[in-house]
């Protein structure tokens, strides 16, 4: 029996996200303003340090086409990912 390490670690993140749930739920329903805060906040935080990080990579100041056509790459590649665990889930 093959065991696919990514069905194994899904299945895995899966589970503590159900877990965490029950918990998290009565909390998340009594303060919602103050977790979509810290959710916008976190996520501006992430694209903020990245966009200092990709500045100081000189062939990404110079030419910001480079890191368009860079994400667009990984955005198909995630896409082909995705479509191929579909395909090999049925």
């Amino acid at each position: 029996m093959i065991i696919d390490p990514i069905q194994h670690v899904e299945r895995v993140v899966r589970e503590i996200h159900d877990k965490s749930g029950e918990y998290a739920r009565p909390i998340l329903s009594r303060y919602p303003l103050t977790f979509s805060f810290l959710i916008v906040f976190s996520f501006a935080a992430i694209l903020h340090g990245f966009e200092l990080v990709s500045d100081q990579i000189e062939i990404f100041h110079t030419h910001p086409t480079l890191l368009i056509g860079i994400g667009i790459v990984v955005l198909l590649f995630t896409g082909m990912l995705y479509k191929s665990l579909e395909r090999k889930g049925e």
